[in-house]
């Protein structure tokens, strides 16, 4: 890890909303007492390895419908405080969990109202549900100077289109759909939540350039990515137009969005 960071921050993960959400929740939790976090759609575990190995006092719930995925996690978890749930186990366990994460996967989600529901269930009295969602598979443009990305950019159209009739038929695993702002915010209100903070992330040009930054200096560049955007969210988020489905100037060129939802 790079010695100039602070050894409790995870600005390396790489995705400046990932960094955020984690980061605001590290703040916050007590080294005296352990911390349930539920990652709900945890896929192979990410970064969550690292985490609890700096942070022995969070325990982990996640939950993932494909079960390698699972499998997967299982593995590179090992040793850890970690239960991983997938297909209907998630109705057969109780719990209520101090922080909710959900990374990139309303976009994903078939059953909106559902998902919402289950996450209202499990989030613990005063806990925080960190709702995020991406709009990249969205805005994939045709790069005409990049031919070899072509097969890959058109497939992504395709799929976009036939996605929802898809589902329709009974395949919802390979399930997206643009996350209108609109509707998340009736759908977070009428299953019982509130938003106490919103905020847009992962500003393109910079999200393309840490490709291309050195293994060494990733760390350093995530958190001068993220300090940057705090500035953008604190300073220049202002009403405009709608544009795809949000009416926030930021998200033109912002493509992820968080909201931190508490019950009402």
């Amino acid at each position: 890890m790079n010695k100039t960071m602070k050894q409790d921050k995870f600005y390396w993960l790489g995705n400046a909303a990932k960094a955020k959400i984690i980061n605001q929740i590290l703040s916050q939790i007590s080294s005296e007492k352990d911390t349930l976090i539920f990652d709900y759609a945890c896929g192979d575990s990410g970064d969550w390895n690292a985490i609890l190995t700096n942070y022995p006092n969070i325990k982990l719930i996640g939950y993932e419908p494909d079960i390698k995925s699972v499998n997967k996690a299982k593995s590179k978890l090992k040793g850890h405080k970690v239960i991983l749930l997938t297909g209907q186990e998630i109705y057969q366990h109780n719990f209520q969990a101090d922080y909710i994460v959900s990374f990139s996967v309303f976009e994903h989600v078939y059953n909106r109202q559902e998902y919402l529901q289950l996450a209202k269930q499990h989030l613990a009295d005063k806990g925080l549900f960190y709702l995020n969602y991406d709009d990249g598979h969205f805005r994939n443009y045709l790069n005409l100077n990049s031919p070899h990305l072509w097969k890959k950019q058109i497939t992504e159209w395709l799929h976009n289109i036939l996605a929802s009739p898809l589902a329709k038929l009974g395949k919802i695993s390979t399930f997206q759909r643009r996350v209108d702002r609109e509707e998340v915010e009736n759908l977070i209100e009428n299953n019982g939540f509130r938003v106490s903070e919103s905020f847009y992330s992962n500003l393109s040009s910079l999200k393309g350039l840490q490709k291309k930054i050195s293994p060494e200096n990733k760390q350093l560049f995530t958190q001068t990515w993220l300090e940057f955007e705090d500035l953008l969210n604190a300073n220049f988020c202002e009403e405009s137009p709608i544009y795809l489905g949000d009416t926030t100037n930021l998200w033109s060129q912002m493509g992820s969005r968080t909201l931190v939802l508490r019950h009402l």
